[in-house]
Parts: structure tokens; sequence; C-alpha cells
């Protein structure tokens, strides 16, 4: 029996190079066709401007400009493509081919923003600035996820959590900021008040997964429907007769002391507002806690062998409960982002899907904080990028440059960029032994 064992062992295995090493040739041979097709592209092009401004500093109206033309940043694209695609077919399926996704992701963003602006000058400062922003609350939406998944819970009621958040922190803002006219104070009540309703959710989604181990999609579908009619209940009954409910705190873009002053990267990336710090804080904080601690070790062997973590003393159900709960105060800090710092009142299911982008981001970045971070970035620039086009008026349907994130989203989660594993045991009930 071991023998034959062995044996499948061994075939899986030649099953999996040989499969990797053909996906790694249909790889290359899509890169280098790409950088062919970018080629031809610059041949009818080089006489079309493309021209990107940036701002120098925060303070005045210093400018500085790239200009070019679309054919020359279609070469560059193609000679990167191509670059990529030679590297794939000759290192195989040993080519850690994700990362230099990056490499191409630059040039033919470039490329595509100017071919669609056709020689309209663009603020390049304000799209990428407004990247960071809109990034924001899918980013602490995929650290939440982060958390959750890799505690062994499918937490796909993000969505919901967010939405919550986002009426609880109007309402108790609006409340304090009538009482006292302190922002300040309102806005930390906003917040906290958030955060602690989200976390309720993240509970609540506990207690039926592990607790009476209801399907966890099930589960987190109830909550997100059950959001939905509870926020819109709330203001059509509550905050539309009671308009002063609907005036929360604003949270304005903050200058970093001496950092702001920078050339460049002082509007661009030291005048955000406190939110966008806090993210990447966060980022930072749950990279280390999850692959460096001794309590990281305890959560990712509760979603990838919760049977074998209990079996040396770990309690997997309190794992997976605390992880619940810190994934719902993000998902309520994630929720305040949205009437607080952008769009100064809340509207029904004003999170317009940005918890199953958020999901997306987690995916896309192979459920590590870092790479999610990147993944919201790509959807951020996506969203800042649809909204300058749409400004600027060009030749395009306006609800196709709508749909812009969400089509990333379906193809991120389709499996076109590349597979990628999850935690074994997400998703599967527990009995703690």
């Amino acid at each position: 029996m071991s023998a034959a064992v062995a044996t499948a062992a061994l075939q899986g295995e030649g099953l999996a190079a040989r499969r990797a090493h053909r996906d790694a040739r249909i790889r290359g041979g899509v890169l280098l066709a790409l950088g062919v097709l970018s080629f031809y592209a610059a041949s009818s092009s080089f006489s079309v401007p493309a021209s990107f401004l940036f701002r120098v500093y925060n303070k005045g109206q210093d400018r500085f400009e790239v200009a070019t033309t679309v054919g020359l940043l279609w070469v560059i694209a193609g000679l990167a493509a191509v670059l990529v695609g030679a590297l794939q077919l000759r290192r195989g399926s040993t080519f850690r081919w994700r990362p230099w996704l990056l490499l191409l992701l630059g040039p033919y963003v470039a490329v595509i923003l100017a071919a669609l602006l056709d020689g309209t000058k663009a603020n390049v400062t304000q799209v990428l600035s407004g990247s960071f922003e809109l990034a924001t609350p899918l980013t602490l939406g995929a650290l939440a996820g982060i958390l959750s998944e890799r505690s062994g819970m499918l937490n796909i009621a993000l969505e919901g959590k967010m939405l919550v958040g986002a009426c609880v922190s109007v309402i108790v803002g609006s409340v304090v900021l009538g009482a006292t006219g302190d922002q300040f104070l309102a806005t930390i009540a906003g917040v906290s008040a958030a955060m602690g309703a989200s976390g309720l959710l993240g509970l609540l989604l506990a207690w039926l997964g592990i607790r009476h181990k209801v399907d966890q999609i099930i589960a987190g579908t109830v909550i997100n429907i059950g959001a939905v009619g509870i926020t819109n209940f709330l203001f059509l009954r509550v905050l539309g007769s009671n308009p002063q409910l609907n005036t929360p705190p604003n949270v304005s873009p903050m200058q970093l002391p001496f950092l702001s002053d920078l050339p460049v990267l002082g509007p661009l990336v030291f005048s955000l507002r406190p939110y966008v710090y806090l993210s990447i804080i966060l980022v930072i904080i749950l990279t280390y806690f999850i692959f460096r601690t001794r309590w990281g070790l305890r959560l990712r062997a509760s979603g990838e062998k919760p049977a074998a973590a209990g079996t040396v003393g770990i309690n997997v159900l309190q794992i997976r409960y605390r992880a619940l709960l810190f994934a719902g105060l993000i998902c309520g800090l994630a929720g305040s982002y949205l009437p607080l710092a952008t769009a100064g009142s809340f509207q029904m299911q004003m999170t317009a899907g940005k918890g199953f982008i958020a999901l997306a981001a987690m995916i896309f970045g192979a459920w590590h904080p870092v790479g999610a971070l990147a993944a919201a970035l790509v959807f951020g620039f996506a969203d800042s990028a649809q909204a300058l086009l749409s400004i600027l008026g060009v030749h395009v349907p306006p609800q196709l440059l709508n749909s812009v994130p969400y089509i990333i989203t379906i193809v991120v989660v389709a499996g076109v960029v590349g597979r990628v594993r999850g935690p074994a045991s997400a998703g599967q009930p527990y009995e703690q032994g």
C-alpha cells in the first residue's frame, strides 16, 4: 500500500510540474505577443502627443510637465513585455513572474492613459494621490479579510460591516458634533462607534460559524443583506427626517511636517488624510505579527491545519473569535472613511461593492498584507483614473469608465493573473477536542 501511495504521489508531482511548465510557456508566449502588438500600435502613434503634469509644491501653482508621444510609450511598454516574456520562456516554471508584473504595469498604464487622453494634458499628481485615498478602504477591508481567512474563517461580510460602520459613524459623529462643536472629538467618537458596531457583527459571524457551524458563506450573505436593510431603514426613517443626524465631522488632508514641503513627493504622498497613513501602519504591523510572532504562527496554523494545531494545545476557536473581532474593528474603520473623509454624509448602499473589491484585493495579494496594499492601489488607481477621464470628457462611454474597477475585480477573481492558494481550512468548521 505504501509503495502505491508513493507512486501516486510521484505521478501527482510530475503532473503538477508538467502543468506548471505548460503554463509558463503559455504565459511567455502571451507576453511576447503583447510586446509585438505594442510595437504595432507604436507605428501609428508617434505623432500623438502625451503630456503629464506634476505639481511641485503644495503651496503655489508650480508644475512641471513631462512631454512625450504615445508611440514612444508604446515602444517602452512593448520592450518591457518582451523582456518579461523572454525571461519567462528562458527560466520556465521557476521564474517568479508576479513581481515582474509591476515592471509591466507602469508603462501600460501610462500608455493607455495617454492614448485615451489623445493629447489632452492631465494632472497626474491628482490621479496618483487620489489612488492612495481611494485604495484606503480597500486596503483596510483586505486586511480584515486576511485576518479572518488566515484563522480559517471565510468572511464575505466585509461589505455589510463596512456599510454598518459608515452609517453608525455618521449618526454618532453628528450627535457629538452637535453637542460639543468639537470636530476632533466628534471624529473620534464616530470612528470608535463604527469600529464597535462592526466588531459586534464580526462576533455575530463568529458565533454563527463557530458555535452553530452555519455555512460561513451563507452567514456572511445574511449579514450583508441585513446590513443593507437596516441602513436603508435608518436613512429613510431617521436621517431623512432628521438631517442634523447626517452632518458628520469632516476628516481633511493633513500636511506632514517637513515631508509635505518636499518637491513632487510632498503633494503626492505626504499631504493625504490620516486614514491613508493609518492603513499603511496597519499593513506594517499585521505583516510583522502574522509572519514574525508566535501569535501569527498560531493564527496561520488555525487556518491551515486546525486539527494539528489543536493537538499541540492551541485554542483554535478562541483564535478565530479574536480574529473575527479584530477584522470587524478594521471593517468599521474602513466604513467610517467613506462618509467622514469623502462623501460628507451617509447615503444608501454607499459602499458600492467596496467590500467585495477588498476581497479581490486580498486574493490578488495572496493573503499577504503588503500584497493586498499593492492590489488595492491598482484598484484605487483604476477608480482615480476613470474619474479623471470622466472630468476631461474623453471619448469613452461613462458607463464603461465607471465599470473599470469592477472589471478588474472580475479579472482578478477569475484567476487571470495567476492562481494563488488560500488557507487550506478556510470555510471548514472545526470542533475543538
